[in-house]
Order: structure tokens, then C-alpha cells, then sequence
């Protein structure tokens, strides 16, 4: 823990210790108003998948490549290949990933 003497950004209370470093960059919240804002924000749709928040469904891109690894055609991908890098099917990708 930080010890610090600081004022919440939000309602003002003092906060005398965080558990990280502030920087003058950014605001500070106490932990009611941090609480406050994590609660009004679970379920509405932003965050991390696994957590209870949905991203709803992910953007796709139409291609026409071939898989670096095999060579199968690829149709759809989640991103939009630039062409500097190499391009992988599911299957070559998980291989790839599990080493």
C-alpha cells in the first residue's frame, strides 16, 4: 500500500493510502466511488469476456488468403490482414499456440 494525501476525483473524500503509485495524469477515486462505478457498469455490454460482459458479436472481415501453414484458403478473419505478416487457419494457429 501507498500512503498518500489526496482528495477522490468523484465526491471529494480524502484518500490516505491506495494500493499502487498515482500519477498526476490521471484521476484518483476513492473505493466507494470506484465500487459504485464497477457496479453501474457490469453487464452493460464493455469489459472482459469471461467475466460476465459480452462484447457482443466480433466485427469479421471477407478475405481470399492462404493459410501460411497449409495453404487452405481462408474466407473470413477478425482482423484485416496488412500483408507484412503471415496469415494462419485456425488449425495452423492453435498448432502454433500449443507449440
Amino acid at each position: 500500500m501507498f500512503d498518500v494525501d489526496l482528495s477522490c476525483a468523484k465526491c471529494g473524500n480524502h484518500i490516505s493510502q491506495l494500493p499502487f503509485q498515482p500519477n498526476s495524469d490521471r484521476p484518483v477515486y476513492c473505493a466507494d466511488c470506484n465500487r459504485a462505478y464497477r457496479d453501474s457498469n457490469r453487464g452493460s455490454g464493455g469489459g472482459r469476456s469471461g467475466g460476465g460482459f459480452s462484447r457482443g458479436p466480433r466485427q469479421m472481415f471477407d478475405v481470399n488468403v492462404d493459410c501460411a501453414g497449409c495453404g487452405a484458403k481462408i474466407t473470413q478473419l477478425p482482423f484485416q490482414p496488412t500483408g507484412d505478416k503471415p496469415v494462419y487457419c485456425r488449425d495452423c494457429m492453435q498448432a502454433r499456440r500449443n507449440g
